[in-house]
């Protein structure tokens, strides 16, 4: 079993808590270790504590905050000659959330591998009110481009052999082949949560955001390209054309995640693209003003994206509500 410790001195190490379970459920066994607190055991009992239920099969990772700190150090003694035991001075967000993730078995490799992965999420973002005018134009273009040649990587991304589209006839419903599709509905398109667990749970092969404001406002199509995990292709296009492109024999066999903002946006693909894979309502609803209905802690609908909801899920009987993979799937029809 994969156990995780996450050490710190002050209150540092509890205060990832709850960001952290966003990202990974509470179905993860972590440890949190506060050292030098008054309402704290002593970091000596929180450390004996862990490694009196520590058994020979598990396996444990744990998270210091400062090589070579006392919380470091007294973590070290206490894992010496423990082969099942691996101790990582420093860490972040991306890379607790990548090993957790990253490996059924862990080894002084891999591990490696994740901490230098982790160390290019720490990056200067660009200013984008910064960007001139003709650095805009010429960024747009560029972006022109790689969204031309993403089209084509997206849809040939399965190694099937690339036909013309011209051509090709529009099928009809019976006759689609199954997609490897996912339509995800989340107000916040691409996040967090998708590019470091969806993605990987999905094991994509690229991300599609139908959205028609994103589709026509580059500033926010570049602001939702920085969460893209490395080597997952995107593309950001209006609900409509989105649909079309799901219908393209080419995709059949690629692992795509569709991301739409609203159940509403969701049905419109849904009425034209009958052969998803799965549809999943994940997070919605906490940006409307309007009265609405509380599903879930995540799901929060209006009278008018419940009254999608309901055509949809007469569409697409296993839709259901789940935030993270981890979490366990409520079929839409049990809210209706």
């Amino acid at each position: 079993m994969k156990k995780f410790v996450i050490a710190s001195h002050g209150k540092m190490a509890k205060g990832i808590k709850s960001t952290l379970e966003l990202f990974v459920g509470t179905e993860i066994d972590v440890t949190y270790m506060s050292a030098y607190m008054e309402d704290e055991p002593a970091i000596e009992e929180q450390i004996s504590e862990f490694f009196s239920r520590l058994e020979s099969v598990d396996q444990a990772v744990i998270f210091t905050d400062l090589f070579g700190g006392s919380v470091n150090q007294k973590l070290t003694l206490a894992a010496a000659d423990r082969k099942n035991v691996f101790l990582i001075a420093g860490f972040n967000l991306p890379l607790i959330i990548e090993i957790i993730f990253g490996a059924e078995v862990y080894t002084k490799e891999n591990l490696e591998g994740f901490i230098t992965g982790a160390r290019q999420a720490m990056q200067l973002v660009e200013n984008l009110s910064t960007v001139d005018q003709e650095e805009g134009n010429q960024l747009a273009a560029e972006d022109r481009e790689a969204q031309a040649a993403s089209d084509e990587s997206i849809k040939n991304s399965s190694g099937m052999k690339a036909v013309q589209t011209e051509n090709v006839p529009t099928l009809s419903h019976t006759e689609l082949a199954p997609l490897e599709t996912t339509l995800r509905v989340d107000e916040r398109l691409i996040h967090g949560q998708i590019a470091m667990v969806w993605s990987r749970a999905l094991n994509l092969h690229g991300i599609i955001v139908a959205n028609d404001e994103a589709a026509a406002d580059q500033t926010q199509q570049m602001a939702l390209k920085m969460a893209v995990p490395s080597g997952v292709k995107v593309l950001i296009r209006s609900v409509d054309n989105v649909a079309e492109i799901l219908q393209d024999p080419r995709i059949h066999q690629t692992r795509v995640l569709v991301l739409v903002k609203t159940v509403t946006d969701a049905l419109r693909l849904a009425e034209k693209v009958p052969n998803l894979k799965y549809l999943n309502i994940g997070n919605v609803g906490k940006l409307v003003t309007e009265e609405k209905q509380t599903l879930t802690q995540f799901v929060m609908l209006s009278a008018k994206e419940m009254a999608s909801l309901k055509k949809l899920a007469t569409l697409y009987p296993e839709a259901a509500l789940q935030n993270l993979p981890s979490d366990k799937k409520v079929l839409a029809t049990e809210f209706l």
